[in-house]
């Protein structure tokens, strides 16, 4: 099992000055090797630098955010973790997917092309048999799961960044 190894790449030697405290430092951010267990990418941190101000809601690292262009060139999503100064990544969806009931009623007066449309309890499905009435339907996949954090030993790809800190 290898560290996490991640990898900065940037046309900028350092970051830009944008306030008289303020720095932005742009670039991508390759996580050659994903582990759960966090490290501080310092390609990143070293820049910023912590004030009493920047120590509070865990921005520990002197950097006030990180914004990501979105999935990696692998296809994972992932957050900045202000705690450990490092890329905290995601799969895309989970594996388990929420389930639900819905009811369908049909009646009488509903039709298609003239054809009374009636719920078939025999056959648990619409049909031009049957009886009017409800039932129930079960359906999957009704709304997207929350992500589940990327397995350790996992090339996550590249990500674009923008990080802006105390300079």
């Amino acid at each position: 099992m290898a560290d996490y190894a991640a990898t900065i790449i940037s046309p900028m030697s350092k970051p830009e000055r944008i306030s008289r405290s303020m720095g932005i430092y742009a670039g991508k951010v390759a996580v050659s090797n994903y582990h759960q267990t966090l490290a501080t990418i310092t390609g990143i941190t070293k820049f910023f630098k912590p004030t009493s101000n920047a120590t509070t809601g865990g921005f520990t690292h002197g950097i006030v955010s990180v914004q990501l262009e979105g999935p990696s060139s692998a296809g994972y999503l992932a957050q900045w973790d202000y705690t450990t100064g490092s890329l905290k990544c995601f799969y895309a969806d989970k594996a388990t997917t929420p389930t639900a009931t819905i009811t369908l009623m049909a009646s009488a007066t509903m039709s298609a092309g003239g054809i009374p449309v009636l719920w078939n309890l025999g056959t648990a499905g619409f049909g031009s048999t049957g009886t009017a009435g409800t039932g129930p339907v079960t359906v999957g996949a009704l709304a997207a799961a929350a992500a589940s954090q990327l397995a350790s030993d996992v090339n996550a790809g590249t990500f674009g960044f923008v990080a802006i800190g105390f300079i």
